[in-house]
């Protein structure tokens, strides 16, 4: 169900969504012509409906703004029809990725693994070390992204977000610091939102209403082009890591 605190609202005036030209603008000295998507959410064609929002996922948006550059850019979805763990995506999607033989792969955990009563942030943690080096040895740009603020989605028990709030804020450190150390880019969607975030959140599942695509895109394509514009030769960890 759509959030109607939103109705004022709408992608082309919300700060945090793209603006039409901007794209092409961050991207401009895009070098990558072959991207792939894997990670632990669920692949959607159409977001849930949020009124003045496009329904377009983000993973597809994000494929489309580097198109602006390369129009020849190829492009693979690695993300399954269902949630899965860390250790499902290194298991069935990285070597799929890695005969793939892209130039930027874009790693996405929608906190799965957070929400599962064996968490363990040391497994977690290794199984993400087991997804980026091997891309990062085999010559891809890496991006971590992790997920908006769970305890903001619906689903989640009033009486867990404590514990969950804690638990997220743990992993994201950790996941920062494992980004530095193997060279990939670290984004944290928990803290590019300053207001309260769920209206980023769909009504059922940890999945993304039109509003969280639209924002998770621009996150993403502005992350890259800050890295471009940097002119950096290598990916650098960047974001509100904590740890």
């Amino acid at each position: 169900m759509a959030d109607r605190s939103l109705s004022l609202v709408r992608e082309e005036n919300d700060p945090h969504c793209l603006r039409e030209d901007e794209p092409g603008t961050l991207l401009a000295r895009s070098r990558w012509r072959r991207l792939v998507v894997l990670g632990d959410g669920r692949t959607e064609r159409r977001a849930e409906r949020v009124d003045g929002y496009g329904q377009e996922p983000w993973y597809d948006r994000v494929a489309g703004a580097l198109r602006l550059v390369h129009p020849g850019l190829a492009y693979l979805n690695l993300l399954g029809r269902r949630e899965q763990r860390a250790a499902d995506v290194r298991s069935r999607q990285l070597p799929e990725a890695l005969a793939f033989n892209g130039d930027l792969a874009v790693v996405h955990l929608a906190g799965h693994d957070l929400l599962h009563s064996a968490f363990d942030t040391s497994a977690l943690g290794t199984e993400i070390v087991r997804i980026v080096a091997p891309l990062r040895e085999s010559g891809y740009d890496v991006m971590l992204v992790e997920p908006f603020d769970l305890t903001q989605s619906p689903c989640v028990p009033p009486q867990h977000e404590e514990a969950l709030r804690t638990r997220q804020r743990l992993q994201t450190g950790r996941s920062h610091t494992l980004a530095l150390r193997h060279g990939a880019l670290h984004v944290d969607l928990s803290a590019c939102l300053p207001e309260a975030g769920a209206s980023v959140w769909a009504g059922e599942r940890i999945t993304l209403n039109g509003r969280g695509h639209a924002v998770a895109a621009a996150v993403v394509v502005r992350a890259l082009g800050e890295y471009l514009r940097a002119g950096r030769p290598a990916f650098p960890a960047v974001g509100e890591g904590t740890g």
